[in-house]
């Protein structure tokens, strides 16, 4: 799954280098200072880097510009673990629905969460937010 619109560079961009640079290295031990094993990736050569590490015994994403800019972060949670009004209205709206994944976007500015649910007629990936609004983010065709 996409970081969603956020991490959208330029068409223009120049592609990124794989390894990323000291200031993106820089940027990403001031966010996470006790981390030790990265794997650096480039997403989509954007100019947006992705870190995958371990924090707090979860798995996690962090992405970051070229010139060091904190992106947001990206990690898979389970349905437990969304807000309680996200759940509800996930229940009420989609209650017959089977939750395949829930992953967690976080920005500088904003949480979402990202629900991705079979249905007979096929698949949904919802965009949510903590006070329970709902909407559809991409339909996924059987």
């Amino acid at each position: 799954m996409a970081v969603a619109v956020a991490l959208m560079g330029s068409a223009f961009a120049a592609p990124a280098e794989k390894e990323p640079s000291v200031t993106v290295k820089m940027a990403f031990a001031k966010e996470f200072a006790d981390v030790k094993e990265v794997k650096w990736e480039v997403v989509k050569e954007n100019n947006v880097y992705e870190a995958s590490f371990m924090f707090n015994n979860e798995s996690m994403q962090a992405y970051f510009s070229g010139e060091g800019e904190f992106l947001g972060t990206m990690r898979q949670i389970s349905k437990s673990r969304l807000p309680v009004l996200a759940a509800n209205a996930l229940a009420k709206n989609y209650g017959g629905a089977y939750v395949v994944s829930v992953f967690e976007h976080g920005m500088p500015e904003a949480l979402d969460y990202y629900i991705t649910l079979s249905t007979e007629k096929g698949g949904l990936i919802l965009q949510a937010t903590g006070n329970g609004e709902l909407t559809v983010y991409k339909r996924i065709r059987q």
